[in-house]
């Protein structure tokens, strides 16, 4: 079974196995899968629709959806995750009250010795179940969510395995019958109770006014908490990520946030204390435990002023503060809750250290230049005028062929969607740096130290070089913030001397800089207050963001607002996995350009825009060999040069690929006939933001080349149904269109023709 690989050899592998209701799911992905095929009111998965699945996609990610008489506990291990608990901790812990859990069948793409993993049993048909056993362990259950199971790629590259009830590797299938059955015990505690339902007992929908205690900005957040307390997938990760907020606030020094905690407190024992068997014993020690973890996080003083009193800049660039010698947020805490509060040390600014003013001044010069000038002065202009001093050149993250890719002193950014191999093309980067022996500096908002270094590890990067040269700092708040100072200043020492900084996780330090990531005027506050303070130093600075969801509404920047692309000062990529990357595997990541502000990487791009007016235009193609365990082999090679009609398309010629797929699967799926109205109705509720014009426009490119048919319904008016799937990877007008030639592939083609005339 090691060979197998893809949906269509795997799914009748499980079918013949007992699992009935095999989905495919995206190349290297664990969402979405196909709609109407999950859920309490799923469609049966026939033989026939494997078969066009298996025709779309065969090498698809392979899921199960969990049948009747199957309850999977889903342990999540504490490494890689900022909020949630280590689960296998709690099952350990829990298992002392309930009994052991058996040995069973387990799945999961961690590896062998990871606690981290599915764990699949049988029980009683006909019961309904809780959403999780506790925080860290979410059940996976009949009409609610589905496993992704071997032979698929993990969005890490890891491939999905199966383990026995031993532990050891499997090389075949487990059979429903094969599971081991969960104890009463557990089935007790992890059901829903049969009791009649008390919903009017509950707190009521929360209403408050605003409270003149707190700041605007605790009394925003506050009422958005209460409105929705279990926005974060469960009460307790939502109370848990809010009193973290809440605590951070403190420290910022914003007004009444300690008295927002207290208000959590009693709405959060009242609700959750029926699901709890301790009822409200039980949930006050939960509440106790989020508190205490909050509490771990306190480790620097209070700012003297509040941050909702200053305009946005003063926010960004605050003044100077005199030092304290107590961290006045960990003294309120332990007044207003002793027994829950201990040993929480205090760090004081550092004598001597710089001030927030004098780091985050925006000069455009390095931040040494703030002790002595202001960042509003006139330039001279003699040197640049001259041709002396000339734009960045890209020198860093180099090709086979020599060109770089990334400007040093310039900001860069990769984004895409989750999974795409946007962390590891910055780390093949900073792999290259370093062997280089270039300092390289890796600000880490997404991922923990020990996963970036087994990355370089195999990437070829000694542990000398990552020593000496690489500089990792994973922040938990802004650099504005009194503790952060003196570590501040040390990233702009290193960024001096360094050639590449990396920020991964935009969305991340914009949430810890308390800025909005859709707000123009934050965005442009930020860009001149961190990364731009750090490419004046002279480094490549590249961030690392996120895309919409919604393809159609996809633009060539990041997600979030415009300015984004606005204010890069050095190139924009859009990053796409083409081929799934992993273990075993040979995978391919294109980036494509969307904005080259200095104009000396994009004439070497491919020759014009991708055909569906996204304006990209492919810069590099990156090979990854992961065949060998012990060594991660990449080539960077040129952009596919190749003349073809989709790269001639016009503006008119616009061909809205994945708006076409989508509307062939809904057709494909629906069981009437639907008219243009009711289509396009279904394509905006399913989260589709495309115009009525484009949306006609991809009907229209359908019914032109087969793949749907019309005819004339009721009032006369156009109704529609598939006649064959449409696919974006079978259409070669298509950027995902899999079976393009580079012109490496393509001359080796022309030699073998040549050998065999």
């Amino acid at each position: 079974m090691t060979d197998i690989y893809g949906y269509t050899a795997a799914a009748p592998l499980y079918r013949a196995a007992g699992w009935m209701q095999v989905i495919p799911l995206p190349e290297g992905r664990k969402t979405p899968p196909p709609a109407g095929f999950t859920g309490r009111s799923r469609k049966p998965v026939t033989d026939e629709q494997i078969q066009l699945w298996s025709q779309a996609n065969p090498n698809a990610n392979t899921g199960i959806v969990i049948p009747e008489g199957v309850l999977v506990l889903d342990i999540d291990a504490e490494q890689g995750h900022q909020v949630k608990a280590d689960g296998a901790k709690g099952i350990s812990e829990l298992s002392q009250e309930l009994g052991a859990l058996p040995a069973t069948w387990s799945s999961t793409s961690h590896g062998i010795d990871s606690p981290a993993r599915h764990l699949f049993y049988k029980v009683p048909e006909g019961l309904a179940w809780k959403g999780g056993a506790i925080e860290g362990v979410d059940i996976l259950q009949p009409g609610h969510r589905y496993s992704v199971v071997w032979p698929s790629i993990h969005p890490s590259g890891e491939m999905y395995c199966w383990y026995t009830p031993s532990g050891a590797f499997s090389g075949t299938l487990p059979h429903i019958g094969d599971l081991a059955t969960l104890p009463w015990k557990w089935v007790d505690y992890l059901r829903k109770p049969d009791r009649v339902s008390n919903s009017t007992t509950l707190t009521p929908s929360y209403s408050r006014e605003y409270d003149d205690r707190m700041c605007k900005a605790v009394n925003t957040f506050l009422n958005k908490t209460l409105a929705n307390p279990a926005s974060k997938g469960s009460r307790h990760d939502t109370t848990l990520q809010a009193v973290w907020a809440l605590v951070n606030f403190a420290q910022e020094g914003h007004r009444g946030a300690l008295d927002a905690i207290n208000q959590l407190k009693p709405r959060f024992i009242a609700e959750v204390a029926p699901d709890r068997q301790g009822k409200e014993r039980e949930a006050a020690r939960e509440w106790a435990s989020i508190l205490s973890g909050a509490m771990e996080k306190v480790n620097s003083v209070q700012s003297h002023v509040d941050p909702c009193e200053q305009s946005k800049i003063e926010r960004m660039t605050p003044g100077e503060f005199n030092e304290p010698t107590q961290n006045t947020v960990t003294s309120q805490m332990v007044e207003s809750y002793p027994q829950q509060v201990q040993n929480v040390g205090t760090t004081p600014v550092q004598t001597g250290s710089t001030t927030a003013s004098q780091v985050q001044n925006g000069s455009t010069e390095s931040y040494e230049a703030n002790k002595t000038s202001s960042s509003w002065r006139f330039e001279d202009l003699t040197q640049l005028a001259s041709g002396v001093e000339l734009p960045p050149t890209p020198t860093v993250f180099q090709r086979e062929d020599g060109q770089g890719l990334f400007y040093r002193g310039a900001v860069n950014d990769l984004h895409g969607e989750p999974g795409c191999g946007k962390s590891m093309i910055a780390q093949i980067a900073a792999a290259q740096e370093l062997k280089s022996s270039h300092d390289v500096i890796y600000i880490d908002y997404e991922d923990s130290a020990r996963n970036v270094v087994k990355r370089l590890l195999l990437l070829g990067v000694s542990g000398e070089q990552i020593i000496g040269h690489l500089h990792y700092v994973r922040p938990s708040a802004k650099p504005s913030s009194p503790t952060s100072l003196g570590g501040w200043r040390e990233t702009l020492d290193y960024a001096d001397t360094a050639t590449l900084a990396i920020i991964d996780g935009v969305t991340s330090c914009l949430a810890y800089a308390g800025l909005d990531s859709n707000s123009g005027d934050d965005i442009a506050a930020w860009y001149n207050t961190m990364p731009r303070l750090i490419s004046a130093c002279g480094p490549a600075v590249v961030l690392i963001d996120h895309v919409v969801k919604s393809k159609d509404n996809r633009g060539r920047y990041a997600g979030g607002s415009m300015q984004k692309l606005a204010l890069i000062d050095g190139i924009s990529y859009s990053v796409d996995m083409t081929k799934p990357v992993g273990k075993g595997v040979k995978g391919t990541i294109v980036i494509k350009s969307g904005k080259d502000r200095i104009s000396e990487i994009e004439e070497h791009c491919a020759v014009s825009w991708d055909s569906n007016g996204s304006h990209l235009r492919e810069a590099a193609r990156i090979e990854i060999n992961s065949t060998d365990p012990k060594l991660m082999r990449v080539t960077i090679a040129r952009p596919n040069m190749m003349p073809s009609e989709d790269r001639q398309a016009k503006r008119d010629d616009f061909r809205p690929t994945g708006l076409m797929e989508r509307i062939s699967r809904m057709l494909e799926d629906s069981l009437e006939e639907p008219n243009q109205s009711e289509l396009f109705k279904a394509l905006k509720e399913d989260g589709s933001g495309a115009r009525t014009a484009v949306m006609s426009k991809a009907v229209s490119l359908l019914l032109q080349e087969g793949f749907v048919s019309n005819r004339s319904g009721r009032n006369n008016r156009s109704i529609f149904k598939s006649v064959r799937p449409y696919r974006q990877i079978d259409d070669p007008k298509s950027d995902a269109y899999v079976d393009r030639m580079s012109r490496e592939e393509a001359s080796e083609l022309d030699d073998e023709n040549h050998l065999e005339i």
